[in-house]
This record gives structure tokens, sequence and C-alpha cells, in this order.
């Protein structure tokens, strides 16, 4: 009976990221419009990126990843809300030095 409990919670985790990746890709649309953001380390033109329902700017050449206010926390909230938990804790690791 709990194998399907948790086939229904990882369903309704999947769905949810899957909505949280088209609103992030509306977005990026929207932020298509505007002019492209440049690597602050290469100088040239980043690309954006869907992360966990975030749209994140990074460089193609350098591999830099920028995120705008905000999009930390909701990265952190929606991979502690989920079964990301242990990518959540590798990426904080590696913010933090560790």
């Amino acid at each position: 009976m709990s194998d399907s409990w948790n086939d229904m919670r990882r369903a309704k985790e999947e769905e949810f990221f899957d909505r949280q990746n088209r609103e992030a890709l509306e977005r990026l649309k929207a932020r298509g419009a505007e002019h492209k953001r440049l690597s602050p380390i290469t100088g040239e033109p980043m690309e954006q990126v869907t992360l966990m329902g975030v749209a994140v700017d990074r460089c193609p050449k350098s591999g830099g990843i920028w995120l705008d206010a905000g999009e930390l926390e909701i990265l952190i909230k929606n991979a502690t809300e989920s079964k990301h938990q242990g990518w959540a804790e590798s990426f904080l690791g590696r913010l933090m030095g560790k």
C-alpha cells in the first residue's frame, strides 16, 4: 500500500515540476524580447536554461551560472520539497566550500 502512495507522491512531484518548467519557459519566451545578458567572465551572450522550474542564465563558454534575486531561494525550496533533496545538499555544500 505504501508503494502506491509513494508512486502517487512521485507523480504529483513530477507534475509540479513539469508545470514549473512550462511556466519558466513562458517567462523565457517573454524575456526573449529583451537583449541578451552578457557573461561577466567572457563578455559573450549567456544562454537561458531552466533548472527545477527556475530560468537561470548560463555562460556557454565558462559554464558559470547567474541567478536573479530570489531564484536561489526558489531553487532551494523546490529541491528540499522534492526527491532532489540530495541535489540541494550537494549544491549548498559546494557553495559553502565543503
